[in-house]
């Protein structure tokens, strides 16, 4: 194995890189981008959720959640509610144009993951997300504070 093939970094970049190509392309005929449909898909899964919840989901600042959520909504795939008493505070739910397209949305999804795992077997698979889960949780509670003692 070459060495620059061992720098697990350089690794994800390139994966994350044609990842945003893969989704930019099958995503445009929607009106929608590559860093909107893991937001969009956040709020499918965890009806009524806040801005709030997307940027410690995500790890992401709030203007940049307020950003995307601002073009879910112009674009038609969300929409807000206002969240009990707090008159700043909205509840997000997807609309009836996000839900008829579900599953054209779930196919795309169910793509990249096909073309990521072709040839794999079932074990390889099954270790290939516990690893990167495993990934995942490590950068995390470095990012928290942990590692960063």
């Amino acid at each position: 194995m070459m060495e620059e093939n061992k720098s697990i970094g350089r690794l994800i970049s390139i994966l994350y890189r044609q990842s945003k190509v893969y989704f930019n392309k099958k995503l445009e005929p929607y009106g929608l981008g590559h860093g909107q449909m893991p937001v969009l898909m956040f709020i499918i899964h965890h009806k009524g959720s806040t801005q709030h919840d997307i940027s410690d989901h995500f790890l992401l600042d709030k203007g940049s959640t307020s950003s995307l959520i601002k073009n879910l909504e112009k674009n038609g795939f969300i929409r807000r509610e206002q969240h009990g008493e707090d008159r700043r505070s909205y509840k997000l739910y997807i609309t009836g144009k996000t839900e008829r397209l579900l599953p054209e949305f779930y196919k795309i999804f169910q793509g990249w993951t096909d073309i990521l795992l072709k040839d794999f077997s079932n074990e390889k698979k099954e270790q290939s997300f516990e690893l990167l889960n495993r990934m995942i949780e490590n950068t995390y509670h470095y990012l928290k504070g942990e590692g960063q003692k």
